[in-house]
């Protein structure tokens, strides 16, 4: 089974290498004009069918100013056709041809497909903010050692968090060290808004009436594997640290997009972003969510029981022992380390805030309104 896949992993692969070293180009300057088109910016997503939250802010903002003409480019290329997805891309080449600004926040292939034309801009917004486990270039699970092209190709500015997660994206994307500028995280500004926080506590208890009262605790694991072949680890841990728990905590699960496609195990229909403002402690592993979650505050619990192992495979940019938070690896421990913890709240808050302005200072809650003002200059 595991052949198979890897297989088609390969093959996956190596028709992106074709399309993006041979197709692509040729349409990008067939369809490039002599001037570009003054005010048309792109907004496009590989993984998602609708606008992706890493970019909604930003796109309603632009949109709300009115002065540019706005072209938006969403499909999960993962779940449809390979003729379908060929006709999508040749599409948007047709219209990054002329475009004055693409605003992407993930890998997006046609993008780095070609030599584009200096007139455009590329804006690279990211969908995870600070820099935690290896990514990139710096580790082989993300880009095979026989994949050619560079997949961050074209890209004029990568928006980091804070200036101290620049080195790791340069070193993960292999960009110049101007591309990336520490304007902050636009999916953050939400967050620092009291009406958001507070109309994430009543849809929480409108959809969560079983948990009004109670510390809420969310589990939320970092991706793991490829887009085509997520894994999920440590749930069965999960499961049974919920039985151990007081009636008092309500635990939450709450999994990478891409794996909520292959598991159903989450708990909640509301997004992770709505239920950061509801959640007391977070417990992961490895995921970059604890940066978001930094702007609260609040506790965070690190269970990784293969911490050791993964810091191999993967890598870190920090230093894991350092996070802010209680580094639990056995199972035994979890439970009673998460109401500790919790009896304890507050306690290490000089700690989270030092990781905050260390990893976080550029979201401050006017990243948006910052990022369209330049695009605006």
């Amino acid at each position: 089974m595991k052949l198979k896949t890897d297989l088609k992993i390969i093959i996956r692969q190596y028709l992106k290498m074709g399309v993006q070293n041979l197709l692509l180009p040729v349409v990008y300057e067939l369809q490039k004009p002599k001037q570009i088109e003054p005010g048309l910016v792109i907004f496009a997503d590989a993984h998602n069918e609708k606008v992706p939250s890493a970019m909604a802010s930003l796109v309603r903002e632009v949109k709300r100013r009115k002065n540019k003409r706005v072209i938006e480019f969403y499909d999960d290329y993962q779940s449809i056709s390979f003729g379908r997805l060929l006709k999508r891309m040749i599409c948007f080449m047709k219209y990054y041809a002329k475009a004055e600004y693409v605003v992407i926040c993930d890998n997006f292939l046609p993008v780095a497909s070609c030599r584009k034309r200096k007139e455009t801009t590329v804006i690279q917004l990211w969908h995870g903010c600070g820099a935690f486990k290896k990514f990139g270039y710096d580790t082989p699970g993300d880009i095979p050692e026989f994949y050619q092209g560079n997949v961050f190709r074209n890209y004029d500015i990568v928006t980091v968090s804070a200036p101290g997660c620049a080195r790791h994206f340069q070193s993960a994307m292999r960009l110049p060290k101007k591309v990336f500028q520490p304007l902050g995280v636009c999916r953050t500004d939400k967050f620092f808004k009291a009406s958001y926080n507070r109309s994430c506590r009543e849809l929480f208890e409108r959809t969560h009436p079983q948990a009004v009262g109670k510390k809420i605790v969310l589990w939320a694991p970092t991706f793991r594997g490829y887009a085509a072949d997520p894994k999920l680890e440590q749930y069965a841990d999960i499961v049974k640290m919920c039985g151990e728990l007081p009636e008092d905590i309500c635990v939450i699960i709450k999994v990478h997009p891409h794996l909520a496609k292959k598991y159903s195990y989450d708990n909640s229909s509301l997004t992770t972003d709505q239920l950061l403002p509801v959640t007391d402690l977070l417990i992961t592993d490895y995921s970059s969510i604890l940066f978001e979650y930094s702007i609260y505050k609040k506790p965070m619990l690190f269970y990784a029981p293969d911490m050791k192992e993964y810091g191999v495979e993967r890598g870190f940019y920090l230093d894991y022992q350092k996070l802010p938070g209680t580094i639990v690896t056995r199972q035994e421990e979890l439970a009673a380390q998460v109401v500790r913890v919790l009896s304890d709240a507050g306690k290490e808050s000089e700690k989270t805030d030092a990781f905050y302005q260390a990893y976080m200072s550029g979201c401050d809650g006017k990243v948006t309104k910052r990022l369209a003002d330049q695009m605006h200059a």
